[in-house]
């Protein structure tokens, strides 16, 4: 690394780079009409915010779930019957039409292309492994 690294620094002193006094003048002119920039003030959120933020957060989600599974309770009148009605006699079942949908059903074979490319990466790992040895041999 170090050779590359004196050569690059033996190219870099080598290079010639001359600059008009036209544009020299308008660098200089452009450098001179540049203003500095001025960092923006940072503003910093105090952590009692961040922290009433997710509480309030969290108090809400509570409340909504709270809120979502009274709605979806059944009524306990209607739940009772049912369990006495289910005790005294057998419910009978309400015969309904079943229309099924004409479905043309083929299977997918996804796994064949799947297949293809284990099979191509499983050969292209063994040529890989082949030329390690034969470098490896070479070597020693």
């Amino acid at each position: 690394m170090d050779e590359f690294e004196k050569r690059l620094k033996r190219d870099a002193n080598a290079v010639q780079a001359e600059v008009s006094p036209e544009l020299r003048s308008r660098i200089d002119a452009s450098l001179r009409g540049v203003e500095p920039l001025n960092a923006a003030p940072v503003v910093q959120s105090s952590p009692a915010r961040l922290w009433w933020a997710s509480s309030l957060t969290g108090l809400v989600a509570v409340l909504v779930l709270i809120v979502v599974a009274n709605l979806n309770k059944p009524d306990t009148d209607s739940v009772q019957q049912e369990v006495t009605a289910g005790l005294t006699e057998p419910p009978m079942p309400v015969e309904r039409p079943f229309l099924s949908p004409n479905l043309d059903i083929r299977s997918a074979d996804f796994t064949s292309p799947l297949e293809e490319e284990l099979l191509k990466l499983q050969a292209d790992i063994e040529k890989a492994r082949e030329n390690v040895r034969k470098d490896v041999d070479f070597t020693f």
